[in-house]
């Protein structure tokens, strides 16, 4: 005799599966937002003021955002908060929620991972030979090394408030509807920055003049292994990620990563090749 097929799980049961996929997704938007205030808003802040100090020939110059050098205004520290921060942040998140499941580890190991990442896909955005704020400011080793170091502290810091904050988001029970609407609500937010992300990756925005179009390719690759486990999670009730999708995802984000490095490392060459 064959075996009885298994029950079809009920409503309630897809319900608590949807939140808690949501919780996840939740979770890594917090964690990047709240890790781009202060990692990339308020770390930026003390960068621009360190390299305006080891670059004192810049002072009063304006740089490409329209800034004066060695000049620290409100305003111009609320629109760092903000938009190299807060903004930042929300989209680095998208990034994040679609390969922390491919990055293995926890603690430093994970942290140290992150922080690899994180350059690999993120440094391009600051360090680019084209931004004439490389001329203003002198396309010194030291400046591309901070603006790296701040990338990497961010994936680290990143990493390590999705731990702490995993510990404390409550989990779906007889919550289950509450949850939903607020897991729902931060999913659907940061869901409004996916084309801008995109965007990044895809077009030549927000690498300078070299398509970066193989970078965001490789990451579409791994987002569709994270959905397809999402939907697997939701269907089936199942937390661990089947070897074939586990291989999918791990090799898409090691082809990102590489593919990253190789559009960073030419970008950080010419720069230091200029100074």
């Amino acid at each position: 005799m064959s075996a009885a097929a298994s029950p079809a799980p009920t409503r309630s049961v897809i319900l608590v599966r949807i939140v808690d996929v949501l919780r996840d997704i939740a979770r890594g938007g917090l964690a990047a937002a709240l890790a781009g205030i202060v990692v990339l808003g308020l770390g930026g802040r003390v960068v621009m003021r360190i390299a305006a100090a080891v670059n004192p020939d810049a002072t009063g110059l304006r740089t490409e955002a329209g800034e004066v050098v060695g000049v620290v205004t409100a305003q111009g520290s609320l629109g760092l908060l903000v938009f190299g921060g807060l903004a930042s942040g929300i989209v680095a998140g998208i990034v994040w929620v679609v390969v922390s499941p491919w990055i293995p580890g926890t603690g430093p190991r994970r942290w140290l991972l992150a922080m690899l990442v994180t350059v690999a896909l993120g440094g391009s955005f600051l360090v680019q030979s084209g931004n004439p704020d490389f001329v203003i400011l002198g396309p010194d080793l030291p400046i591309v090394a901070m603006l790296l170091g701040l990338v990497a502290l961010f994936g680290a810091a990143v990493a390590w408030l999705d731990e702490r904050i995993e510990r404390r988001l409550p989990r779906p029970g007889g919550n289950r509807i509450v949850l939903l609407l607020i897991y729902g609500a931060i999913a659907a937010f940061g869901f409004l920055a996916v084309p801008v992300a995109l965007s990044f990756y895809l077009s030549t925005s927000g690498f300078g003049s070299v398509r970066p179009g193989l970078t965001g390719w490789a990451l579409i690759v791994v987002g569709a292994a994270t959905m397809t486990w999402w939907a697997a999670r939701i269907a089936m009730g199942r937390s661990d990620r089947p070897p074939a999708l586990l291989a999918i995802g791990r090799i898409g984000l090691v082809a990102a990563v590489l593919l990253g490095f190789a559009h960073l490392g030419p970008e950080v060459a010419k720069i230091v090749a200029g100074s």
